[in-house]
């Protein structure tokens, strides 16, 4: 709207009062009425300026350098920085994330939903939710393909954050998976109020120290004390914990050991007769029988095992004990079987249950001949 008055005056001509007022009137109902400014191009406005009503900006917009930038040319807008449509820089531009892909992961699709439309290089207060789009559709129960239906607002469902850190002060509800994505060969989550040293954590790392296995560490005041790994080769893997300095203790096992139970689960072991019934004496003959039949033995262990328990295989020592595969055929019940009915191990208590039945037995019987 352009600024129009009621009255014009050729040179010359006299000037009527009540005329040049209407003029006037005209002016300072442009200026403070209708349109409410004075429309101009360029130029500057110094002091604070107030709007009843909606702006229109045609073009860019900047607030004071670079506390806001509306960049109309890449249709972004940037807080602290002039120029949001390089920073992230390129190929970061976009998600990494395929918009389609059901919760994560990259992909070809990369449509204009998936491109930073606000870029923020300072810190972000939100006091209230983050509601994202999501392609899930609840009714169906899948993921929509790309250009086809509407998608819906529900609160958590298909956003994404992606940043380096996110502090957060209360609870964090996760309904769905929690996903630590890196650069790095390693993967944290941190625990506790210390940010910079003494720190607390769960790591992940493609390389444990001091077995170059792939597993988890436990880590206090920044040193780790105890660490889960799997080491072997495919349907031989062994579980590899250990503390910091060794193999860890457990405060058990001063009085009582640590086994596997069939369910593949650590336990502890007990002779208490609170967990026994049907308490009977060994059959002394069948012992007799049966420890006759074992072979003690002297062996080192192969590469693969020694490998994987840390130990020098060129410079180990002998090792005494018995072999799973000839205790079976001795005794079938002094031994564990894995799942394909393989000898794995003796057990220990039964032999040395035996071995103690025979002993007593001896014993008996030379006290008899003396």
């Amino acid at each position: 709207m352009t600024l129009s008055v009621t009255n014009t005056f050729s040179a010359g001509a006299s000037i009527v009062a009540s005329e040049m007022n209407a003029n006037f009137n005209d002016i300072e109902a442009y200026i403070n009425t209708s349109p409410g400014v004075l429309i101009k191009t360029g130029g500057t406005v110094t002091g604070a300026v107030t709007m009843s009503g909606g702006i229109t900006v045609s073009g860019d917009a900047t607030f004071d350098t670079s506390t806001l930038k509306v960049d109309s040319t890449n249709n972004k807008v940037g807080f602290m920085t002039a120029t949001p449509h390089t920073f992230p820089p390129t190929p970061a531009n976009r998600s990494p994330y395929n918009t389609n892909s059901g919760g994560g992961g990259t992909g070809t699709d990369r449509s204009t939903r998936a491109e930073y439309r606000i870029v923020n290089t300072g810190s972000v207060y939100v006091d209230g939710d983050i509601i994202g789009w999501t392609e899930y559709d609840d009714n169906a129960g899948s993921w929509r393909t790309q250009g086809t239906g509407a998608g819906e607002y529900e609160p958590g469902s298909g956003t994404r954050i992606n940043t380096q850190w996110i502090n957060v002060r209360g609870n964090a509800d996760i309904s769905g998976e929690l996903r630590v994505q890196t650069r790095y060969d390693y993967a944290r989550i941190y625990m506790g109020n210390d940010y910079s040293s003494n720190e607390d954590y769960i790591e992940w790392k493609d390389n444990l120290p001091g077995t170059s296995l792939p597993g988890f560490q436990f880590v206090h005041n920044d040193n780790a004390h105890l660490t889960i790994s799997e080491s072997g080769s495919v349907g031989s893997e062994v579980l590899d914990l250990r503390a910091a300095n060794g193999w860890p203790t457990l405060s058990s096992t001063t009085t009582a050991g640590i086994t596997t139970t069939g369910s593949n689960q650590l336990g502890k072991v007990s002779s208490s007769s609170r967990y026994k019934e049907e308490i009977a004496d060994l059959d002394v003959a069948t012992a007799k029988a049966k420890v006759a039949a074992l072979r003690p033995r002297t062996f080192k262990w192969n590469e693969t095992v020694a490998t994987a328990s840390g130990m020098d295989y060129a410079t180990q020592g002998d090792e005494t004990g018995l072999i799973a595969e000839e205790v079976a055929s001795a005794a079938a019940d002094w031994v564990s079987y894995n799942d394909d009915d393989t000898p794995e191990t003796w057990r220990h208590q039964s032999v040395l249950s035996a071995v103690v039945a025979v002993v007593q037995d001896l014993e008996s019987r030379v006290g008899a001949l003396e």
